[in-house]
């Protein structure tokens, strides 16, 4: 005769869930490193990963408030084990959610997945509720957490910011909110979805831009306006660049990043800004224009990389590491050293002593150049 499992009071599931603690804690971070090595080698992007494991103060108040009687909270709250991965683009999140439902044994009853169809109340985030794969299970590494669960969801930064903002507001169900509010919080919601939809689009659109410009730049067109995509494909592609930068090199600038270093997509995107700035600041208004700056340049480029490098050697014995972009920054520095104010560097993000350094050897570089 099969009997069922005799109910846990409050206090004993509490008391269970504090010993049991420590292993969910390990299944969190392990599936942590998982997730996003599975993200990684799909090369699926993703703006942030987050985990925790509820703590016992947290589970004890959710099963002393809920209006749900628990037989057994262990096994029946399913978010113990909590992911969140925060994705730029909804098709980025809708990739994620295939992945997950490949990888994991997803529970459908519940999970509550995000559509773009129907009426739904707010701007939701999709949850799935997961175990471990029959096959993953079966590794060794994996031994023990067959049975536990975990709820990841997966958010677009505008889903998160949605959630986070109307959590303050404390209105989590559509009941929650005031009649007199409902229509304007609809309409916000309808505009979050819209923004999520044009975000994709301009992405999209973008790529596009950048490919018409490859493609002008690969057949010699100069006459292109100068903005951060039509800068950032041209220093990548041209030939001049690629002959400063091996001046620079024979300098002794390096073009490696080190070794404890990583390098950060953000840093790049604002070295680019700040390229720009300088490009603007004197003048250049296209591509052709920043050309013909680095092809006047070749002449006189490898004598004047040696000197800021020097320079630099003499205040630091460590390497200088540089890009591309910085180089064609330093060459713009010394081409109109005269045009230039220090200011110019400390709004580029040098440090106060590193823009003296290099507007003083560009200065008197440019002085050498005009006797």
């Amino acid at each position: 005769m099969l009997t069922s499992k005799p109910a846990l009071s409050n206090v004993e599931a509490v008391n269970e869930y504090a010993l049991k603690r420590p292993l969910l804690v390990s299944f969190t971070t392990k599936l942590e490193v998982l997730l996003r090595d599975l993200l990684q080698a799909q090369k699926l992007e993703f703006h942030l990963i987050e985990s925790r494991t509820k703590d016992v103060v947290s589970l004890k108040e959710k099963i002393n408030r809920s209006s749900k009687s628990y037989r057994d909270p262990l096994s029946e709250v399913s978010d113990l084990c909590g992911l969140r991965v925060i994705t730029y683009y909804q098709d980025h999140a809708d990739a994620i959610g295939r992945l997950i439902q490949e990888e994991f044994l997803v529970d459908d009853g519940l999970s509550v997945l995000h559509s773009s169809q129907g009426a739904e109340f707010g701007y939701r985030s999709s949850h799935f509720v997961v175990r471990l794969s029959p096959t993953r299970s079966a590794l060794l590494e994996w031994g023990g957490f067959d049975a536990i669960c975990a709820e990841i969801q997966v958010r677009t930064v505008l889903q998160h910011a949605w959630a986070a903002i109307s959590h303050k507001l404390q209105y989590k169900r559509e009941e929650d909110v005031p009649i007199a509010l409902k229509r304007k919080l609809f309409r916000l919601s309808a505009l979050f979805e819209l923004a999520d939809d044009e975000f994709v689009s301009l992405r999209d659109a973008s790529g596009e831009v950048r490919k018409e410009i490859t493609a002008q730049l690969a057949t010699g067109e100069r006459s292109i306006l100068l903005d951060s995509v039509s800068l950032d494909e041209y220093i990548s592609t041209s030939l001049v660049v690629m002959e400063i930068c091996a001046d620079a090199e024979s300098a002794g600038f390096s073009f490696e990043t080190p070794d404890n270093e990583i390098v950060d997509e953000d840093d790049s995107i604002d070295r680019l800004s700040d390229t720009l700035r300088l490009a603007t600041i004197a003048g250049l208004t296209t591509v052709e224009d920043f050309d013909a700056v680095l092809n006047r340049a070749v002449r006189w480029s490898k004598e004047y990389l040696h000197a800021q490098y020097i320079a630099g050697e003499r205040e630091s014995s460590s390497t200088w590491y540089a890009t591309a972009g910085f180089i064609c920054e330093l060459i713009l520095i010394a081409s109109y050293a005269d045009l230039f104010r220090v200011g110019n560097l400390l709004m580029s993000g040098y440090e106060r002593t590193i823009a003296n350094r290099v507007f003083e050897v560009a200065k008197s570089f440019l002085g050498a150049r005009t006797k």
